[in-house]
């Protein structure tokens, strides 16, 4: 099918797709695109980006369900229900919608995880993806082809918004996945799409220049993966047994809040790979320039981290504001998110992943000494890059005081590991699936489970990879 010609607005459109939908909504729009992409369909740099994804999130996940799971687990435990799909990191099979939920949620817990366009979306577009796919017996090129387009769906929402309202595309791309892979028709899935629209919860916005939020007072349920990967899920069943939603549900804020040229322009693939930010370190992304800059130091020469007496970071705004900004972490969601942390580690030459969260290296004392050496200050270019939505554009800038000299360094967004224009080596990617699966396999199930991930698209069954 072709998307041209669309007109959203004024539903001068006519053009039936998929089941006899008429193309003249915005909601319509992107529910046909959902229903009717397949992965023959997508470009091949689209592909090896959502190739790269899935392997990311599916190792992570496995860590954060280490470190921040048993609860999560002993909870989809008591609520019981059908065993469509299996919780990472254990043995128990739940109903779709609570894996979806918090396999999505333990991922984002990392602070490792994916973390582009705008709101985190990787764990879910993956978690969402796996768990209806394990309930429909779907292969891996379904599988990713509906993670792939999913993402794609992120980036329109996010490069058509006006201001930031919050997430609700976040529970919405979750649907129109779920609904995909329970093979629903395309007019049933814009339906589903727009129940998860109306979903009631608090919508999560952090606005940059917001007052700062209490210091250590840190969420488990950050980003709130749990509730809008279940939502989407939920919305997409409920519309499969015949739930009587509102259609075009996503219209209602388009005009006022959205671009809907963006949101129905040509097929953005390219944005797929450009805007996929995947994390070589343990922190926030857009501190990640400044790591690497340190990390690229340390390749020219040796640092000494004893020798070091000081650590000087220029980062944007949001680095000056708790929880970002914790020279003294305590537990692990304080560890995760300390930019200060992750430069010690990194000093350190730690493999980034469990070592840098364990209880064990939080109380050592000289890990803890070197992390209060590092002080932060304003740099105003990268708040001004950030707020205009050019995450690329944000620099990181480093001074390290080692030996009786200050070592200099800087990078930018786009030139950090992991983002789209420049993919990590796949060296560097089996490092962090190793280390962050450290916790729960052998290496030789590790590097099993690694490469079937990464030949995931000839799968016939998804129970082959995850059972």
């Amino acid at each position: 099918m072709e998307w041209k010609d669309v007109a959203p607005q004024d539903g001068a459109n006519s053009q039936s797709l998929s089941g006899g939908l008429p193309v003249t909504t915005v909601t319509q729009f992107l529910a046909a695109e959902m229903h009717d992409t397949r992965w023959a369909d997508i470009p091949e740099i689209a592909r090896e980006a959502a190739r790269r994804l899935l392997v990311d999130q599916v190792g992570i996940t496995f860590m954060g369900a280490a470190f921040t799971g048993s609860a999560l687990h002993a909870y989809a435990a008591a609520l019981g229900g059908a065993p469509d799909a299996l919780l990472f990191g254990t043995t128990l099979r739940v109903p779709s919608e609570v894996a979806a939920g918090i396999n999505a949620q333990v991922c984002r817990n990392t602070n490792f995880e994916e973390s582009g366009p705008g709101y985190h979306i990787g764990p879910l577009c993956v978690h969402v993806a796996l768990a209806v796919g394990q309930q429909y017996d779907r292969s891996g090129a379904e599988i990713l082809a509906a993670i792939a387009t999913g993402y794609m769906h992120s980036v329109r929402f996010h490069a058509a918004r006006r201001a930031d309202k919050g997430s609700p595309h976040l529970r919405t791309v979750g649907a129109a996945i779920a609904a995909k892979l329970m093979g629903l028709s395309a007019e049933q899935i814009a339906t589903a799409m727009s129940l998860a629209w109306e979903s009631p919860f608090r919508n999560h916005s952090f606005p940059i220049f917001a007052p700062p939020p209490t210091a250590k007072r840190i969420s488990p349920i950050g980003m709130q993966m749990l509730y809008h990967a279940r939502a989407g899920v939920q919305a997409a069943t409920m519309i499969r047994v015949g739930f009587p939603a509102l259609r075009d549900e996503v219209d209602r804020v388009v005009a006022a809040e959205y671009d809907a040229g963006v949101l129905t322009g040509p097929a953005p693939w390219q944005g797929v790979n450009d805007q996929m930010e995947l994390k070589p370190w343990v922190s926030s992304r857009h501190c990640q320039a400044a790591l690497q800059a340190i990390w690229e130091l340390q390749q020219q020469r040796t640092i000494d981290p004893r020798a070091v007496t000081a650590v000087r970071l220029k980062l944007s705004a949001m680095y000056l504001r708790p929880h970002q900004w914790e020279p003294a972490p305590n537990v692990f969601f304080e560890a995760i998110y300390s930019t200060q942390w992750a430069v010690s580690m990194l000093l350190q030459q730690l493999p980034p992943g469990p070592k840098w969260v364990t209880a064990e290296r939080l109380a050592d004392p000289f890990s803890r000494a070197l992390a209060s050496k590092v002080t932060i200050t304003e740099d105003v270019a990268s708040t001004t890059a950030y707020g205009n939505l050019r995450p690329h554009d944000v620099n990181g800038i480093v001074e390290i005081d080692v030996g009786g000299e200050t070592l200099h360094a800087r990078t930018t967004m786009g030139q950090v590991y992991g983002s789209g224009h420049k993919p990590m080596p796949d060296a560097m990617q089996e490092q962090k699936f190793m280390e962050a699966t450290s916790l729960n396999f052998p290496e030789k199930k590790a590097r099993e489970l690694l490469a079937a991930l990464r030949g995931f698209e000839e799968v016939g069954s998804v129970g082959e990879v995850v059972g």
